[in-house]
């Protein structure tokens, strides 16, 4: 599918939701135990100035067609789990955030350096619904990976995300990913992020648009592949854009990873274009195939092919003084396993190694 196709297949999710009205009643909810019942009989949600206990989910089964909003701080009490400690599902649902509210994960009570592998840590914020926007959203503090997205139809646009307290004492933060992505037919746009792991990552889907993001501190603008031992379909990525973004201060600005213990899949169809790179301290593209339990081998494998990537007009610059060295590029391809790519405009500088490459993209030169 090229480019255009896909942006104008994406529209009628733009219209759809712009043509959602306001319900005219609304129920409130400050107290956790209402939420069931406020859930159950309202389509017009207001959450104002919640605390949540500890070990509990904000379960918000919305009925279709709902409106939620949440006002104030949403805060949740620190407890050892694996989360998520917001789950919301439904279809047809209109979601944001009123002017100055935040949910509070009060990540800065579990941060430990160790991310994942470390004391339990809640993720966030779970999505699941169709045909749904989810707007104007801050999450503040993450304890791990931030927003978990696996919707269809649907826009996430103007987010806010701020873990970068994660970044102190030598990054306490860590697998504090930004948006994890299982979503087909989606618009990611106009949203920050501010973290110590991806800022958005494409972990399976089809028909997805990431555009007018601002990174900071995270790993870049990633697509992570195969998490399946047997199912080609869950390993499998078709169809995505990244463009008109900035990644600031990472270890990648690019990076494409597919893992070699899984089972059969593909990456099929991906777009970079106007990508503005600025303190990158690893590599600047890297793209490899070589991850076997969440580590890059230097051996890659043939499992997940990579089949059309375009990298057009992607600039910035390198830090040449971090105590890390620096090259332009990383491309670890397996035998046979990465085919018809094209690389245009790429002009990186500041990088103290040269690029090492297993592939050679049409139009660059490793």
């Amino acid at each position: 599918m090229s480019s255009n196709k896909l942006i104008y297949s994406l529209l009628f999710v733009v219209i759809s939701a712009a043509a959602k009205s306001l319900n005219e009643d609304c129920c409130t909810i400050t107290e956790y135990s209402q939420v069931p019942d406020v859930v159950e009989t309202c389509k017009n949600i207001v959450i104002s100035n919640l605390r949540v206990p500890a070990n509990k989910t904000l379960n918000l089964n919305l009925q279709d067609g709902s409106e939620l909003t949440f006002e104030g701080r949403t805060y949740f009490d620190y407890f050892e789990w694996k989360g998520p400690l917001v789950n919301i599902t439904g279809d047809d649902l209109i979601v944001r955030g009123a002017p100055g509210h935040v949910l509070d994960g009060q990540g800065e009570l579990y941060w430990d350096h160790l991310g994942g592998k470390g004391i339990k840590k809640p993720k966030f914020i779970r999505l699941q619904g169709n045909n749904s926007r989810y707007e104007n959203i801050y999450l503040k503090n993450c304890p791990v990976h931030c927003a978990s997205v696996a919707v269809s139809n649907s826009i996430i646009d103007g987010w806010l995300i701020d873990v970068s307290e994660g970044d102190k004492n030598n990054f306490t933060g860590h697998n504090t990913d930004g948006f994890d992505l299982s979503s087909t037919n989606l618009i990611l746009q106009n949203s920050i992020v501010k973290n110590q792991d991806d800022c958005v990552v494409v972990n399976v889907g089809a028909n997805i648009l990431v555009r007018n993001m601002a990174c900071y501190g995270g790993h870049g603008l990633s697509i992570s592949a195969g998490f399946s031992k047997d199912d080609f379909t869950k390993n499998s990525v078709y169809n995505v854009i990244f463009e008109d973004s900035l990644v600031h201060r990472s270890p990648n600005g690019i990076h494409v990873k597919t893992h070699a213990d899984s089972g059969p899949g593909i990456i099929q169809n991906v777009i970079y274009r106007n990508i503005r790179f600025e303190d990158i301290n690893n590599f600047a593209l890297n793209i490899q195939q070589d991850y076997v339990n969440g580590e890059a081998t230097g051996i890659p494998g043939t499992n997940i092919p990579i089949v059309g990537l375009s990298l057009d007009n992607i600039s910035g610059w390198m830090n040449s003084f971090n105590e890390s060295p620096t090259s332009e590029a990383l491309i670890l391809c397996g035998d046979g396993a990465c085919d018809k790519w094209e690389f245009h405009n790429i002009d990186i500088t500041g990088a103290q190694n040269n690029s090492i490459c297993t592939f050679q993209p049409e139009g660059y030169s490793c």
